[in-house]
């Protein structure tokens, strides 16, 4: 994506592929929160899935920096539908003591979905072209479609749509029951927003020719951590989980603050751990704290403070960065300052329940 829009002529756009994307798909959370309470799970997924058909089909066609933009803008609507959807359907049919597991294997298929998309699309688009890489990315959105079309809807007594539904109040915007993972959200997915941004430009500083490369790698040891990420946090608790992968965050951009080319390796290593450890607890714990009960706004909260991280990661690092491969120890030095903070928090939030409970 940073080549194509450079190749469009918006070099200096390259922080927004990320952010429009982002910043829109937090905006439809609450709509899609609560649409997710109302009228069933089933009908946000499907959303979800035509939106991202739809726009996948249309990107070789609107090739102009605005249309690639525009186009952005409304696929992030998907995000903000599909896993809004997913989660809410997922707590509705996992017992409480199974949480951590569950939402490490939906997070399994999330990663190579997602990290291991981002590694096969170079060499797609190296061998195939950019245009047969969107092609293909519209044909796996026809087939999650067709996956939820055979799923049965969990919500009871769903109602029927009303465009008085899309009204928005704010306790739709923002469930305080998810107040802290959703601290811990935004603060550690600001790494996950730079490194989406900047690490293709990385590995061309480095002579990687793959730029996906660092993602396979990060795929590779997500899914050894996953499953067994998911099983810690319901045996140790979440919070203890939390601490352990904010860890390996804080470790990751220390080591990509070295600019050497094994150490970016080591790091995608690393971000796998961290993003194994992390992602499967930090879903549980907003599931444990909406407890059943509209859990479809609990999972909206949580999903709008993943984009807000992502968002700002990726307009933060594109900003310090500016198309030098020196800035990248700044970008990667102040995703460090938000990971110390995470780990404090973290580190706060556990004494403070250890006083609770003594």
């Amino acid at each position: 994506m940073p080549d194509y829009i450079s190749s469009l002529g918006g070099e200096d756009f390259k922080g927004f592929i990320i952010g429009v994307f982002t910043v829109v798909a937090a905006i439809s959370r609450p709509i899609s929160g609560k649409l997710t309470d109302t009228i069933g799970r089933i009908p946000i997924m499907l959303f979800g899935g035509t939106i991202c058909i739809v726009v996948s089909f249309l990107y070789p066609w609107f090739a102009t920096v605005f249309g690639f933009l525009m186009l952005r803008f409304f696929h992030g609507m998907s995000t903000g539908f599909m896993p809004t959807g997913t989660l809410a359907y997922l707590a509705d049919i996992i017992p409480s003591d199974k949480r951590g597991e569950a939402m490490g294997i939906v997070g399994i298929m999330n990663n190579v979905g997602f990290i291991g998309g981002n590694a096969c699309s170079s060499w797609i688009t190296q061998t195939y072209g950019i245009d047969f890489l969107f092609y293909t990315s519209g044909l796996f959105a026809i087939l999650s479609v067709a996956v939820i079309l055979k799923l049965k809807e969990s919500l009871h007594s769903p109602a029927k749509f009303s465009l008085a539904q899309l009204k928005i109040s704010k306790q739709d915007i923002y469930d305080k029951r998810a107040t802290e993972p959703a601290i811990l959200m935004i603060l550690t997915t600001i790494t996950f927003g730079a490194m989406l941004t900047l690490i293709p430009d990385y590995s061309k500083h480095l002579g990687i020719e793959n730029k996906g490369l660092y993602f396979s790698v990060a795929t590779g040891s997500t899914l050894l951590v996953r499953l067994w990420g998911g099983k810690l946090s319901d045996r140790i608790g979440r919070l203890k989980t939390c601490m352990i992968g904010t860890s390996f965050w804080l470790l990751t951009t220390l080591l990509l603050m070295s600019l050497d080319r094994d150490i970016f390796f080591l790091a995608a290593v690393t971000t796998g751990i961290a993003t194994g450890l992390n992602s499967p607890a930090v879903f549980a714990w907003a599931v444990d704290v909406a407890n059943g009960v509209k859990s479809g706004r609990a999972m909206a909260t949580l999903f709008i403070s993943l984009e807000i991280g992502i968002a700002t990661g990726a307009f933060l690092s594109a900003a310090i960065y500016g198309n030098s491969f020196v800035r990248l120890q700044w970008v990667f030095g102040a995703m460090t300052f938000f990971n110390v903070l995470a780990l404090l928090f973290l580190i706060n939030k556990n004494r403070l329940y250890n006083s609770v409970n003594q």
